[in-house]
């Protein structure tokens, strides 16, 4: 393989940025590579941190891909703390914050996203916070002591597994949802009603249909103030509005931007020098029969992988069927392909676990979600991934012909 003088150059520490970095060298890459990341710990797994670390079995140091040393070993520059302001595309090179220009054989886009603020009077009181970064996971985790009264603000995912962990830690749990339904983005009505019902067995307070006006408190936040004129009393307040992706560095540098980064199937944006993965990446799909975004822990693995050797001069396709999971309580929750799709779902049971088989107006399965435990639900998910992966919106293979319009995101 034929190597270059310049490095390979990865804008992003984070998940796809890290992994990409490794994969890199797994495939044979052996001229330098450089990784820049904004956040000052080493780059780290982000599942834990709403439940592991929440719940006190991991710190959020134990959540590092790979020690430091690791870097070293593998003669991996890693700059923590440090930001690219400007990508030069004429010099092949990227100016860091601190006027330092590294210049780049190829370079790696995996920007990621950044949270939705919470911008109602009173978000910055003390107790406020997103679920982000290890340093947000154990303010949050040396908060929920028993008896803690907790408010979640937004019944996504993340909001319910914060909820889940938070009662399993002798905290009394209120969720607020602006919307009609939890993970409104992620499944099907019938999904998110199973999971609300595990989390309302259980105590939790969930509210759907709510607007917050102002979170209340003197230097500490005290209550959540609902439109209603009602107040919630709490603790801490943990929010999550979403994310929106990270591309103010790709539009600048004059390239395709549109829900993200524009990349084609290989993830090569029209740069041909120039690669993007991971949550901030939108792509083309011959799956979906479009661009799509993606949010989630399998996405940004998978699409690391593909990056890498597409940098190293494969013609690799990305493609994938979406899925995640999320484990609650004793329940896990797992996704394939994008449920929204579909205008009818039906239930089938394994045992004690529900498997919902979500298809389009033609009777063509578009996504599957699944409620139970991991050894009833993991074989069948893994089984329709592949019936998705093959299935177009007429029935067929998906090489004959483009199936319906997703939703430009699948969120986790």
């Amino acid at each position: 393989m034929t190597t270059r003088q310049e490095p390979i150059v990865i804008v992003g520490a984070g998940h796809s940025g890290s992994r990409t970095a490794a994969a890199l060298r797994k495939h044979g890459w052996t001229g330098g590579i450089s990784l820049i990341g904004e956040e000052s710990c080493l780059p780290y797994d982000r599942p834990p941190l709403s439940k592991a670390v929440l719940l006190g079995k991991k710190t959020g140091d134990q959540c590092a891909f790979y020690a430091d040393s690791w870097y070293a070993e593998n003669e991996i520059d890693l700059q923590l703390a440090q930001s690219v302001v400007r990508i030069d595309r004429n010099a092949g090179c990227a100016i860091l914050a601190s006027g330092r220009e590294i210049a780049y054989h190829r370079l790696l886009l995996a920007t990621g996203a950044s949270i939705n603020p919470l911008t109602v009077p009173g978000s910055d009181l003390s107790g406020v916070l997103p679920l982000r970064t290890p340093h947000h996971a154990k303010a949050i985790a040396d908060s929920l002591q028993h008896g803690c009264r907790l408010v979640v603000i937004g019944a996504g995912v993340i909001g319910l597994e914060v909820a889940a962990a938070a009662l399993e830690r002798g905290c009394t749990v209120t969720v607020l949802e602006r919307a009609p339904q939890a993970m409104g983005r992620s499944v099907p009505a019938i999904v998110s009603d199973a999971v609300v019902a595990e989390h309302q067995r259980r105590s939790v307070d969930v509210r759907f249909g709510v607007e917050i006006v102002a979170l209340e408190g003197t230097g500490k936040v005290r209550a959540v103030r609902l439109s209603t004129g009602e107040t919630v009393a709490c603790d801490i307040v943990v929010y999550g509005l979403g994310v929106r992706p990270n591309v103010d560095l790709a539009e600048t540098a004059g390239l395709a931007t549109d829900n993200g980064i524009r990349t084609n199937q290989y993830l090569r944006t029209d740069d041909e020098r120039i690669f993007s993965c991971g949550d901030v990446c939108c792509y083309d799909s011959r799956l979906y029969g479009r661009a799509v975004r993606i949010e989630n822990w399998r996405n940004a693995e998978d699409q690391a992988d593909t990056a890498a050797r597409n940098m190293l001069g494969q013609q690799l396709e990305f493609d994938a069927v979406p899925w995640f999971w999320s484990n609650q309580y004793d329940f896990a929750l797992q996704v394939a392909g994008v449920p929204s799709l579909g205008s009818e779902t039906k239930v089938e049971t394994i045992g004690r676990s529900r498997l919902f088989l979500s298809s389009d107006a033609e009777g063509v399965l578009r996504g599957v979600s699944a409620i139970g435990s991991v050894r009833d639900i993991a074989g069948p998910i893994k089984d329709f991934k592949g019936v998705l992966a093959r299935t177009s919106s007429h029935g067929s293979s998906a090489s004959e012909g483009p199936p319906p319009k997703p939703p430009d995101c699948a969120h986790a």
